[in-house]
């Protein structure tokens, strides 16, 4: 599931939700699987990732996810050179200086201060809202245009967005993760242009309004707006001086003369120009962008939960694989008198040792957990182990020691050999051999396999072994 640094992406959503479609597995597959990653038991988002990783080789048509992440990241990359070269043809633009008038520092800071924060205004509206009001919100931004108008290339038809499992508010914050992604972008093409021109131009920069402002309130407001940066670089913010100066008018004579005079100080601007769009354009844009990313995953990582089929895969992850109703009506197996000491149906729900005879370690947790039986020491042996294996199992137990067995196997005398072994450890209390059904019957044995165990069991008179019959 691709999820290295235990983060769920997108990929991993678009795949899981095609590999329910397909696969959901039953019961038995997926307790058992539950039971192997047991330590991921309290965090379902993380073994839904595993179970999604073991079965992803069941995918064999070309994925949703390739397909919409090839056209979202086509898009992205797009629309981000696309709003990086507007924004630094927009700075560009804002400082052109012929010489006849200064730059207006108006015209920047109503694009580097003011339509960033009423745009981040709106994404706040846009992410506390849900349904048709944040997509209201959301027709406020070019963006959103824009991915209207691309919906008509002939590209698109390789993937239907509609048909994948996007609900309304994680589309939200899809759009909104990248809406922040690109006006960071946008503001860092104004501060290149920015440097830029400073770098090659001696620009002078002034100010002018219609509005009745003073130089004292315009200082007043500016230093205001420096408010952060102001303890750092002083110089960053203007001077009650250089107000004055760079004040001019489109008519009248006062920008030939003053102006004119104290042309070298006019570009003083620069610097706080520069901060204004660093704190108030990137700065601030890039806390909106982590915030976005942050209401993106949360929302990504309820949908995990929603899709269709989970809640099954979910349940059959904590509910043991145990029968509710018996299939059949089993008869006890009858023992005449003399062997009736050497079967019990007494089932202890701790032992000091299990074991398995020729099952798998998988096949044992779901056993114990099929008949709610516990022990600190689960073992398999017979099967693929090697003789010595099972005699360094044997001398381990000590205490009762409950031995599974598959009751449709008859006994061998590799399974007589360990037997004995068993026996033959001092620490051996008693053994209790408990032969199993299949799985598909939930271990339920047929009276006829466990018969052909008592007598073999009685045949070799041990005192310590027992057979379970339940």
């Amino acid at each position: 599931m691709h999820t290295k640094n235990n983060k769920l992406t997108l990929k991993s959503y678009l795949d899981l939700n095609q590999l329910l479609q397909q696969y959901q597995g039953t019961h038995e597959v997926n307790r058992t699987f539950a039971l192997r990653y047991q330590e991921l038991q309290e965090n379902p988002l993380q073994l839904l990732a595993k179970w999604q990783e073991k079965n992803h080789f069941r995918l064999t048509e070309t994925l949703d996810s390739t397909k919409y992440l090839h056209y979202l990241t086509f898009l992205t990359t797009t629309f981000g050179f696309l709003f990086l070269l507007f924004g630094f043809l927009t700075g560009f633009g804002l400082l052109s200086y012929s010489g006849a008038q200064p730059v207006n520092v108006i015209y920047f800071l109503l694009v580097v201060v003011m339509l960033p924060l009423l745009s981040m205004v709106v994404s706040i509206l846009s992410m506390v809202s849900n349904g048709v009001v944040a997509n209201f919100f959301n027709h406020f931004f070019p963006l959103y245009w824009l991915e209207k108008m691309v919906n008509f290339l002939s590209f698109k038809d390789e993937i239907v967005v509609s048909e994948l499992p996007f609900s309304s508010v994680l589309t939200k914050w899809i759009f909104l993760k990248r809406l922040q992604l690109f006006s960071l972008l946008f503001s860092v093409g104004i501060l290149f242009a920015l440097l830029l021109m400073i770098v090659a131009r001696d620009i002078a920069f002034g100010w002018s309004t219609t509005l009745q402002l003073s130089p004292q309130s315009l200082q007043s407001l500016l230093a205001g707006l420096g408010f952060w940066w102001h303890s750092m670089t002083p110089s960053a913010i203007p001077s009650l001086e250089l107000v004055e100066i760079s004040h001019y008018f489109r008519l009248g004579e006062r920008l030939n003369s003053e102006m004119i005079h104290h042309a070298d100080q006019l570009g003083a601007w620069w610097k706080f120009l520069a901060m204004s769009t660093l704190v108030y354009a990137i700065a601030l844009r890039f806390v909106f962008l982590i915030l976005s990313r942050y209401g993106y995953q949360q929302q990504l990582e309820k949908e995990f939960l929603e899709l269709n089929g989970i809640d099954k895969i979910l349940h059959e992850f904590k509910t043991p694989y145990v029968s509710t109703k018996s299939e059949k009506i089993e008869e006890h197996l009858a023992i005449v008198e003399h062997t009736q000491e050497q079967v019990s149906e007494d089932v202890h729900k701790v032992y000091n040792n299990i074991l398995g005879w020729n099952f798998l370690d998988e096949e044992l947790q779901l056993v114990n957990d099929s008949k709610g039986i516990n022990s600190s020491e689960v073992h398999t042996v017979g099967g693929s182990h090697t003789f010595a294996h099972d005699q360094a199992e044997a001398q381990k137990v000590n205490g009762t020691v409950l031995l599974y067995v598959k009751s449709w196997e008859p006994p061998t005398m590799d399974f007589v050999d360990f037997l004995h072994l068993l026996i033959e450890n001092q620490k051996a209390d008693e053994v209790q051999v408990y032969p199993l059904g299949t799985t598909s019957r939930y271990y339920e044995s047929d009276s006829k396999d466990v018969a052909v165990w008592v007598r073999k069991i009685q045949g070799l008179k041990l005192k310590k072994v027992w057979v379970i019959d339940v």
